[in-house]
């Protein structure tokens, strides 16, 4: 069973829920992100399946991410401190943030989707 970490009243998440429904994978209700974000390990999962690259599971159109200044900050964190940012301010996610029992993934790119759950 899946968890999908995002917004209910998000459009792209229920995209998303729509597509893994249609896909005829089982998930469950979304997870408000804000409420309940990611933890680390969910996250760690997600980076390792963009190879490592932090912009790929990051809202970096929130306005969270321009507040905290995290464009200029990104170069220099590690990755211990990064996962630890977003697993504390859920929004900084790119959602939605659907997670297995050994993979995750960030965003609604079909393609990427298909590649890592179908």
């Amino acid at each position: 069973m899946l968890k999908i970490y995002g917004l209910n009243q998000c459009s792209t998440t229920q995209k998303v829920k729509s597509y893994l429904k249609d896909k005829g994978l089982e998930f469950t209700d979304i997870i408000d992100i804000r409420d309940n974000p990611p933890l680390v390990d969910e996250l760690a999962l997600a980076l390792d399946a963009v190879d490592g690259q932090y912009t790929k599971i990051l809202n970096t159109s929130g306005g969270l991410y321009r507040e905290m200044g995290l464009k200029d900050k990104l170069k220099d964190m590690d990755q211990t401190t990064f996962l630890q940012t977003l697993s504390d301010n859920g929004m900084l996610v790119k959602r939605p943030l659907i997670v297995g029992e050994d993979k995750a993934t960030a965003g609604s790119k079909e393609a990427f989707l298909d590649a890592v759950w179908l």
